[in-house]
């Protein structure tokens, strides 16, 4: 690629080190927001009472946060051995769905949502670590319809 705008476009996502190295970075930013929308509704609960979130709940999304955390390490560590050749998926397409992910995570104070979004996260992390370009398309049309589950609530 020439570095010029329109190259990056045409790239196919996770092709490079760098481009998992992105997904990576991805998946750290989702868990910090993750982590800020938990703490946000442990301070809500403290002023509202049981209204806010549970403590199951809580434990569930710190739990997410960190595999998604540890997922995010995997990458990092062998970026290069997780390249996937062959998807249908620009790499700013795959980078624009996950900034919606955190978006959504940061603007919308259900739970449920979160558990979701995260675990989708984390099958597509898996995917990746496995290689399997089929998985990873599959992995991206789950969020996909988690942010749309998310949309019509």
């Amino acid at each position: 690629m020439d570095g010029s705008p329109g190259s990056e476009r045409r790239e196919a996502a996770l092709s490079s080190a760098m481009r998992v190295e992105q997904l990576a970075d991805s998946l750290s930013q989702a868990a910090v927001t993750l982590h800020g929308a938990v703490m946000r509704a442990i301070r809500k609960r403290a002023s509202q009472g049981e209204n806010g979130i549970s403590l199951s709940q809580a434990h569930a999304v710190f739990a997410l946060e960190v595999a998604l955390r540890q997922q995010a390490n995997q990458l990092y560590a062998d970026a290069a051995g997780h390249t996937v050749a062959g998807l249908d998926t620009a790499q700013r397409q795959l980078s624009g769905l996950l900034d919606t992910v955190r978006l959504s995570i940061a603007r919308n104070d259900d739970v449920r949502h979160w558990i979701s979004l995260a675990t989708s996260l984390l099958h597509l992390g898996s995917s990746v670590l496995a290689g399997s370009p089929e998985r990873i398309l599959t992995s991206v049309g789950k969020v996909r319809e988690r942010l749309q589950e998310m949309a019509q609530d």
